[in-house]
């Protein structure tokens, strides 16, 4: 549930107080978004979770998906392709992911609202298929990015297909459609902002070949703020980010009782055993905020909290003795008792699931 008497201004000031992001608000405008290093770690995990998308509506069938050049045109691109194939043409269906940095770019944020970015990152997918494939490919696109879109979210009801359009003045060969979110939904002061979009254009000419063409296309600086206004809307105080466990910047974080601090023994050998742990588990893959904190456990737990680390490592004097650990969530606030030989397994095994 979104906190009451939000409005949107509100919600992009409390994005701006958070761990993540700075901007200023020039009226209805936001300008000069720049993002902290924790934002910057979400706009990194958001850009490959997305790269690692790319294979079509079927994953028993997965489209072969290549690097394009935002420099190069469609028909560039698959030159590039099919020299790097052994000047093999691919055949249809294929995609094509590409990357384009702009300045001073102006994006939709709602209705009357927008972002203003000096530098930022469009990403674009896209799709050369048959021709007879493009409806239907266009339809089960759609519902598989809006699921994308709901799988990072707190509250993945507010994600919603826009009704689909059509260019007209193109005797109806392009049809769009927008991946949308709703925030603030049940105030008067609700914005719908478009997130995505699709576009099918059929009929097209590819070289030597007829094809349906879908693009999809987003601002990744958006989505990173858009990820970041679904997290704190859906909070109940700024003090916790609830960023999803599978694109947080770090998954886990390490504290230490403070009332084993003062031996100086057992203080030494929490830092070895912390060093180890942090080692364990980057070797993994699995992020560690880099500081571990000797303190009462709720400050520290609280810092962790507002970037968004969903578990966290308590370790104690006892920890050195019997190997067992508390492993806190960040979600439920509740922790559970875990030994040492089960990471990095075990917090493998609850982030992927």
């Amino acid at each position: 549930m979104a906190r009451a008497g939000k409005t949107f201004i509100e919600l992009l000031q409390t994005c701006r107080q958070s761990s993540f992001v700075d901007f200023r608000l020039d009226g209805a405008t936001v300008r000069d978004l720049s993002l902290t290093s924790v934002g910057q770690l979400l706009r990194n995990n958001l850009r490959t979770a997305r790269n690692h998308l790319g294979s079509g509506s079927n994953n028993s069938n997965p489209i072969p998906m290549y690097s394009g050049s935002s420099n190069r045109s469609v028909l560039e691109s698959l030159g590039m392709v099919q020299r790097a194939n052994g000047n093999k043409v691919p055949k249809h269906p294929i995609g094509l992911l590409v990357e384009e940095a702009r300045t001073n770019q102006l994006v939709s944020l709602g209705d009357g609202f927008a972002l203003q970015l000096p530098e930022t990152l469009e990403l674009h997918t896209t799709y050369l298929l048959p021709p007879a494939m493009g409806s239907q490919f266009l339809y089960q696109l759609q519902r598989q990015r809006k699921i994308w879109w709901m799988r990072w979210s707190v509250d993945p009801g507010r994600y919603f297909i826009s009704d689909m359009r059509r260019d007209e003045a193109d005797q109806g060969r392009t049809t769009a459609v927008s991946i949308c979110a709703r925030f603030l939904d049940r105030s008067e002061h609700a914005q719908m902002v478009e997130l995505e979009r699709l576009e099918l254009s059929e009929g097209e000419r590819v070289g030597e070949r007829q094809a349906a063409i879908v693009r999809v296309g987003h601002n990744l600086d958006r989505a990173v703020l858009a990820i970041l206004m679904d997290a704190l809307e859906c909070a109940a105080s700024e003090r916790c980010v609830k960023i999803h466990r599978k694109i947080a910047p770090y998954k886990c974080g390490i504290v230490c009782a403070g009332e084993d601090a003062t031996d100086v023994n057992v203080r030494n050998d929490l830092i070895d055993l912390s060093k180890h742990l942090t080692y364990v588990l980057r070797a993994a893959n699995l992020p560690v905020h880099e500081s571990f904190s000797f303190e009462q456990a709720s400050p520290a737990l609280d810092r962790l909290d507002q970037i968004g680390v969903p578990y966290v490592l308590l370790l104690s004097a006892g920890t050195l003795r019997t190997g067992l650990l508390q492993l806190r969530s960040r979600d439920t606030t509740l922790s559970e008792t875990i030994h040492l030989s089960d990471l990095p397994h075990y917090l493998e095994r609850i982030i992927n699931a």
